[in-house]
């Protein structure tokens, strides 16, 4: 009676089991297509040459180095960033190819520490200015940056002159010291440019960390340059972004005098869609130079990479994994949930292609853990059936049918594809040892972003039902603080020197 029961439990349990195992399936499937297509078009454009067209028809960079220069303010928000803003500031002065970039610092009242570093950086550099938030902190990063542009008006009406474009960076981003010679070309033809953003290198064995290393590496080669051909439409990633002054002037027009949404937990991803409103032209630009900036993983220390690489800004991403999936939960809320409040499913059919991109991960996330979920019950299950079933008296029920098969050959086909392309991106950007190691850190980031999934959920959920307000999460920041004396050649003929 006991094994009766034991076995119709089984039954019952194990139908379930297949049960989701389909649905599992299905969404992944789905998913997959979706990554399919997005693959092949990028392949296919690099095949018949029509991939990053808009980086080519540019001038070299030494005609690029000969423009005429024009003042660019650089913008950088600030809260409790006392330990980073005076290596960043300090950094990006030295190494920057630049003369007429200014740097306006937002700090809070009620952060005197930031405030401290500020003051010493703008005692060594002139170009250096603290705007001052004139209320407590934390507010939002839009807040502080809307602060900070209505500083730059006043700054340009006292010194009588207008920037050219205004740049969004982070107090941790060491900035490619060609980047603004690169925005002084391309501000007169696009109105939004949003240059790739890379992860420094990490070590091989900091798998949270080097997951943002694979994710960067692929979105901001292969993704961002599909999504430009297709939609049109570029999000920002408020880092290695510039606007023009004349798109930042009608923003803060249209929105009360505040160019930056001060409820958006993702400014950046927001404020790109409404330039594309106003009609503003959007550009995504991955432009080689003969060298990049990044971290040495054996000394820790930043030095120059001799590759031909994308014009692009290095920065430090969390390497905890509660850090990681608490700035992934804060992206969530602002592009899914926030983002579907204020956009809808607006835009041309391409564009609505691509919000569906975006918020898609609230589903898929959930069903690749239920697949893990039911492989590990399958995984018993055939223990079960070797020592206790010798007789196989249990069998399964749906995933018998020709259909399951297919559905299950096809998803591991999408899996291996998925794999090897995520290794060949990171292999264009880093080094064949980080390529190999993107395959693990595949399974590791598909449970980081399940565990964001779960709290952009609850912290939405509970925004809703109990009017909770939403709260900025801010991520903390380091920096490769020992700069050391990194000298840049004068001319871009010349090889970069590297460090000593």
């Amino acid at each position: 009676m006991i094994m009766s029961d034991s076995t119709g439990f089984v039954f019952q349990y194990m139908y379930v089991i297949e049960v989701l195992t389909l649905v599992a399936g299905v969404i992944i499937a789905i998913s997959s297509f979706d990554d399919l297509f997005v693959d092949l078009f990028y392949w296919t454009s690099r095949l018949f040459g029509s991939a990053g067209s808009r980086a080519r028809e540019l001038p070299s960079i030494d005609l690029l180095e000969q423009m005429p220069e024009r003042p660019f303010a650089i913008m950088v928000p600030c809260w409790k960033e006392h330990e980073v803003i005076f290596s960043m500031l300090s950094s990006n002065s030295r190494l920057q190819r630049y003369q007429h970039a200014h740097y306006f610092v937002g700090v809070y009242l009620n952060d005197p520490q930031t405030q401290d570093e500020v003051r010493r950086a703008q005692g060594i550099y002139p170009n250096i200015h603290m705007v001052l938030v004139p209320h407590d902190g934390p507010t939002s990063k839009a807040d502080c940056l809307n602060q900070t542009i209505s500083d730059i008006f006043m700054f340009e009406a006292e010194h009588g002159l207008q920037f050219a474009g205004l740049v969004m960076h982070d107090s941790e981003d060491l900035i490619h010291p060609l980047e603004l010679k690169l925005f002084n070309k391309l501000v007169d033809i696009y109105d939004f440019i949003q240059l790739p953003v890379y992860s420094f290198s990490r070590p091989i064995l900091s798998v949270v960390s080097g997951i943002y290393m694979d994710e960067f590496a692929e979105m901001h080669t292969k993704d961002l340059e599909v999504r430009q051909r297709i939609s049109g439409v570029i999000p920002c990633a408020g880092v290695s972004a510039c606007f023009s002054r004349e798109a930042i002037q009608h923003l803060t027009d249209k929105n009360q005098g505040e160019a930056f949404r001060t409820s958006s937990f993702t400014e950046d991803y927001d404020i790109a869609f409404r330039v594309s409103e106003l009609g503003f032209n959007s550009a995504f630009i991955a432009y080689d130079a003969n060298y990049a900036i990044d971290i040495n993983t054996d000394t820790g220390k930043p030095g120059l990479l001799h590759r031909s690489l994308p014009i692009a800004t290095r920065e430090f991403f969390p390497s905890g994994l509660e850090a990681a999936y608490r700035q992934r939960a804060r992206w969530l809320l602002g592009i899914v949930f926030q983002g579907t409040k204020e956009h809808g499913w607006q835009g041309s059919l391409g564009t609505k292609y691509f919000l569906a991109r975006d918020r898609k991960g609230v589903i898929t996330s959930p069903a690749v853990m239920l697949a893990y979920f039911v492989l590990a019950n399958f995984a018993v299950f055939e223990l079960y059936r070797a020592f206790f079933d010798p007789a196989h008296q249990f069998t399964y029920t749906l995933l018998s049918t020709n259909w399951a098969t297919w559905l299950f050959f096809g998803n591991f086909l999408f899996l291996i594809w998925r794999l090897v392309n995520r290794m060949i991106f990171t292999g264009m950007i880093y080094n064949t040892r980080h390529a190999f190691m993107a395959a693990p850190r595949l399974v590791i980031g598909n449970f980081v972003n399940f565990f964001a999934t779960w709290r952009a959920v609850r912290i939405y959920v509970g925004h809703r039902v109990s009017g909770t307000p939403l709260v900025w999460d801010k991520t903390s920041h380091s920096y490769p603080v020992h700069m050391g004396d990194l000298e840049l050649p004068t001319t871009s003929r010349e090889a970069p020197a590297p460090l000593a």
